[in-house]
């Protein structure tokens, strides 16, 4: 029973990854908007991952505040989830490392 549970899941958000790659383009652009809305005015990479429960991944290159790291979250939760039809997202945090710099990731998963 549990193993139906997470391959019905799993092809749910495989599924919604495929949506979102085809508009990818359309969802940074989209996210960007929502950033210098909001004056934050760091870059926020995303990335679709081929397996698991995300449905996407961001990282960022800097070292926002927590604060701002949030609200950066929020906006590509809130972009991410009207592209499929209103669903709600939350992220977890990741960890995270970049050679010569401080860097942040966190995964965007429906809830």
């Amino acid at each position: 029973m549990s193993t139906k549970k997470t391959t019905r899941s799993a092809s749910g958000a495989e599924k919604q990854r495929q949506s979102i790659k085809l508009v990818l383009d359309d969802i940074a652009t989209k996210v960007g908007s929502g950033l210098r809305a909001a004056h934050l005015e760091f870059p926020v990479y995303l990335s679709v991952p081929s397996s698991g429960d995300s449905l996407i991944t961001i990282a960022c290159p800097v070292d926002p505040t927590d604060s701002e790291w949030s609200r950066a979250t929020e906006i590509v939760c809130r972009v991410i989830g009207e592209r499929l039809k209103g669903i709600n997202l939350h992220s977890r945090p990741l960890q995270c490392t970049a050679v010569n710099a401080i860097a942040g990731a966190a995964d965007i998963t429906a809830e």
